[in-house]
């Protein structure tokens, strides 16, 4: 669906406009327009447009969401123009064939624009601007993004991209436990966790708890047991371990660390989501953004429209003024 390519995820009047960014407008009408579609796209998922505040109406709060988006919109319009960025005709194509296919077709997606009084044209036009953010989005983070950052990032985050699997047997005493460690070996492990683990999960599958990834695995388990399994090699079986549950033996069956090439393109994801999101941050807080208290103020901090705090919701502009820097093992 469409709406998940949303950034983030009215009425007319003679007053200030709804919003003014480096002094271009974003009018009261154009507002109106957008609210249209978001409220209809946002439909299509079965969604509502916005989550209201307490005591605001959803109109109000698809405004507000609506509006958020025109604003960081405007933002990175001159990012895509410095660099000659517009939406890929394919993307656009396939973007409004998952909308037709979810909706039982182009007809179908027609008819309901219809019934809302929106068009073919209009919806395609607005569909294409959200599309170039998703294109500003990356371009961004493809600047930053360089491949001594994603070699840097692999590296210091090799948890992320190592699969483990351990296995154990639990017992409630010492001596239980030296008797296991003398009898285990590779090859008798699995029967031993079967006969003799008083963990019946992980003794259903020969002790072993499974393919975990690593930071998982760090996260998920007793620190004692982790650091015992994690200092073993492959097919290594440890001494006898005490944590809270009772006596181990550890076995680490496997420690597999997917190769920079699998997982480039999951690091360059993450890394080009977040250099975006600082870049926004910098244009939130240096670009001079006025809202229209009629529909709420901006968060700098979220870059999102949220319900007005004053009690002065006059037909004038109130300034957003930038801030100053400022049970298992």
């Amino acid at each position: 669906m469409l709406v998940a390519l949303l950034p983030l995820a009215a009425c007319d009047g003679a007053e200030s406009p709804a919003a003014e960014i480096d002094g271009a407008e974003i009018t009261n009408q154009q507002l109106a327009a957008d609210q249209e579609l978001f409220d209809f796209l946002t439909s299509l998922s079965g969604s509502t447009c916005g989550q209201p505040a307490e005591d605001e109406t959803q109109n109000a709060a698809c405004a507000r969401l609506t509006l958020t988006n025109l604003i960081q919109e405007e933002l990175v319009k001159g990012y895509a123009d410095e660099r000659d960025l517009v939406t890929d005709p394919d993307l656009l194509a396939d973007a409004m064939g998952q909308i037709e296919g979810s909706v039982g077709g182009a007809e179908a997606l027609d008819a309901q624009l219809a019934e809302r009084d929106l068009t073919r044209a209009g919806f395609e036009a607005f569909a294409s601007r959200l599309l170039l953010f998703n294109s500003v989005q990356t371009a961004v983070g493809e600047d930053e993004v360089t491949d001594e950052r994603v070699q840097e990032l692999y590296e210091q985050n090799r948890s992320q991209y190592t699969t483990v699997e351990v296995a154990h047997i639990l017992v409630e005493t010492r001596a239980e436990a030296e008797d296991v460690a003398r009898q285990a070996t590779p090859k008798s492990f699995a029967d031993l966790a079967s006969e003799r683990s008083q963990d019946t999960a992980s003794a259903a599958n020969g002790g072993s708890l499974g393919p975990t990834v690593e930071a998982a695995f760090v996260q998920q388990y007793d620190p004692t047991f982790v650091a015992t399994a994690l200092e073993l090699q492959p097919g290594q079986i440890s001494e006898p371990v005490q944590t809270q549950f009772g006596w181990h033996v550890i076995e680490l069956i496997s420690r597999e660390v997917a190769p920079l090439r699998q997982v480039s393109e999951q690091i360059v994801a993450q890394a080009a989501s977040e250099s975006f999101q600082a870049w926004m941050q910098e244009r939130l807080r240096t670009a001079e953004i006025r809202v229209n208290p009629r529909y709420g103020e901006l968060d700098r901090a979220t870059g999102e429209v949220v319900p007005v705090r004053s009690t002065d919701t006059g037909g004038g502009f109130e300034p957003t003024s930038a801030p100053s820097d400022t049970a298992t093992p």
